[in-house]
């Protein structure tokens, strides 16, 4: 094959292949709506954690700008993370607070749009920035800047979320979303499979409060 042709006809593929506005409408339709999920502003959720024989507990707390706070407890590892939207801190165990490192920083800025809350970022550009691009017919990559990449697979069958990868500490991590449940006509996942990562957990979500009262406050650590 020629390059002449090689690349006409890898021009012509490409303009077969839905652009990332597709695949985020059918997300969004899968999900609930545009109209439902534009009146989101925050998400409140709680879940069991399972690691190997050890079970524990975790808290989230996701707004629709981008700020977060995670609290996990597992056998005798605690660890709280909050991020304000600009500054992101870490509480381990008793020991003090510290500042994130700029290598964490780089994860956090992706990690707020982690798992469901991709959509505050992908359903929302005027909100954020970075890029959304489609990849093939199911497969959206999107990049916050100043943070790393993600790539979401959406079921040919559902529209919904099927796994998530991303590269964090030189692995590539990988969430599979095993099934899913309705919450105020809001699909939500409700059992996520972690691998890649070193601990490998199962999270069963049991908790989901939808646009609560939050203090500022519960974003930092200070």
């Amino acid at each position: 094959m020629t390059p002449i042709i090689s690349t006409i006809l890898l021009t012509f593929i490409a303009s077969l292949a839905p652009g990332a506005d597709s695949l985020v409408d059918r997300w969004a339709a899968a999900l609930g709506g545009r109209d439902k999920i534009a009146a989101l502003k925050s998400v409140y959720r709680e879940a069991t954690v399972q690691v190997a024989n050890y079970e524990g507990i975790l808290k989230v707390w996701h707004t629709a700008d981008g700020k977060y706070r995670k609290e996990e407890k597992i056998a005798t590892f605690s660890n709280i993370e909050t991020f304000d939207g600009s500054k992101g801190m870490v509480q381990l165990g008793t020991m003090p607070p510290r500042a994130m490192t700029d290598a964490e920083l780089e994860i956090t800025r992706s990690k707020r749009f982690s798992n469901w809350n991709a959509i505050f970022f992908v359903f929302f550009p005027e909100r954020h920035h970075g890029s959304v691009v489609a990849q093939n017919a199911n497969t959206i990559s999107f990049k916050p800047d100043g943070g790393i990449e993600w790539q979401v697979e959406l079921d040919p069958t559902s529209s919904l979320p099927k796994s998530m990868t991303h590269s964090e500490g030189g692995q590539t991590v990988t969430v599979r979303f095993v099934s899913y449940e309705t919450v105020d006509g809001i699909q939500f996942e409700k059992e996520i499979h972690r691998s890649g990562g070193g601990m490998n957990p199962v999270i069963r979500f049991s908790k989901t409060v939808i646009n609560p009262a939050i203090d500022p406050a519960l974003f930092s650590l200070q």
